[in-house]
């Protein structure tokens, strides 16, 4: 049992290092940094995680960083720029307003943006709204959107209408010659179809709320999901938690690629060093037979060319047979038995 729980713990080990990095030491990180505070024109106690650039190395958080032109606090979003106009740390929102319907002028939105969009970033994890406006540009008039006309952005062969909805608007909502050209949450959480007038102009300068979650973003650093456990506020992000699947997935997905690599470094240990070797020494041996039989023939030869001696007469005196005479194996021979 203790062994168990000895291999259980030592295998957590990566785990709890990895916990105490993502929650000890950026909450220790916050507790050092909340001391540091801007302003910027109304917006006071800009502070941790948030900041203004410019500030001091050591306050805030670069990726909740803030610009202040002309004594407005900016902070560039998704492509887009947005005035600050509140900063919650209590239930952790930020108040923004796009800078071309900031003052409640006839407009566009500076950069288009849709619910969905505004929360696919991890720093700004969810909206506090529901509603978004939609600009609809038509080649034609439309007679049943008349009072939500855009006069300022209307003419010729355009026609811009602004509608609102809760989520994107599919094409078959939309007619045949219109398109939507750019969109912008807004801060109303009831279901609303206003005309085009001052009270769509005020309601756009009101901006909308992003909730932000340093917590968040470490999660999504670390690959992790981000989930909240309820709909209260203020809304407390977390990682998702891994269950036994997800180690087991992960340690199936780590043997299979370290058992990829060792084939692959066999095939190549294979293909460019022991291949090469064997064909050396086929080689090297071919080579050293060849040579020895070459050697043995040569030997051989040398042994052919040697002059044969010449038989004696029983007197002693030499006959000149040819060599390959019988007569002379015949003499040889019949001295071999006198002898």
């Amino acid at each position: 049992m203790r062994i168990e729980a000895s291999a259980a713990f030592t295998s957590s080990r990566p785990l709890f290092r990895l916990f105490i990095f993502l929650f000890f030491i950026p909450g220790f990180h916050a507790r050092n940094l909340q001391q540091c505070s801007s302003s910027c024109g109304d917006l006071t106690n800009i502070s941790y995680p948030f900041r203004l650039q410019g500030d001091p190395a050591g306050c805030g958080d670069v990726d909740f960083q803030l610009s202040c032109q002309n004594n407005t606090a900016i902070l560039n979003f998704r492509g887009g720029k947005y005035y600050v106009k509140g900063i919650s740390y209590d239930k952790r929102t930020i108040r923004v307003v796009d800078v071309n319907l900031a003052h409640g002028t006839c407009g566009l939105p500076y950069k288009s943006l849709s619910m969905s969009e505004a929360t696919e970033d991890s720093r700004f994890p969810s909206l506090i709204t529901f509603w978004q406006a939609n600009f609809v540009n038509c080649s034609n008039t439309i007679p049943e959107l008349t009072d939500s006309k855009v006069p300022c952005l209307s003419g010729g062969t355009s026609h811009v209408y602004v509608n609102f909805s809760n989520i994107n608007l599919f094409g078959y909502e939309i007619p045949r010659n219109c398109k939507v050209i750019s969109r912008i949450p807004t801060s109303s959480e009831n279901e609303m179809n206003y005309p085009y007038n001052e009270t769509t102009l005020k309601l756009l300068a009101t901006g909308f709320d992003l909730r932000w979650s340093v917590e968040c973003r470490n999660c999504h650093t670390f690959g992790r999901s981000c989930v909240y456990e309820s709909n209260n506020d203020p809304r407390i992000f977390q990682c998702e938690t891994m269950y036994e699947e997800d180690y087991k997935t992960l340690l199936t997905a780590v043997i299979a690629y370290l058992v990829s690599r060792s084939l692959i470094d066999k095939a190549l240990l294979v293909r460019f060093i022991l291949a090469p070797l064997v064909v050396f020494v086929f080689l090297l041996h071919k080579c050293l037979t060849t040579r020895k039989k070459v050697g043995n023939a040569e030997h051989v030869g040398e042994l052919q060319m040697l002059p044969k001696p010449i038989p004696c007469s029983p007197q002693g005196h030499t006959r000149n047979l040819p060599s390959d005479s019988p007569k002379q194996v015949l003499i040889a021979a019949s001295i071999e038995r006198s002898a």
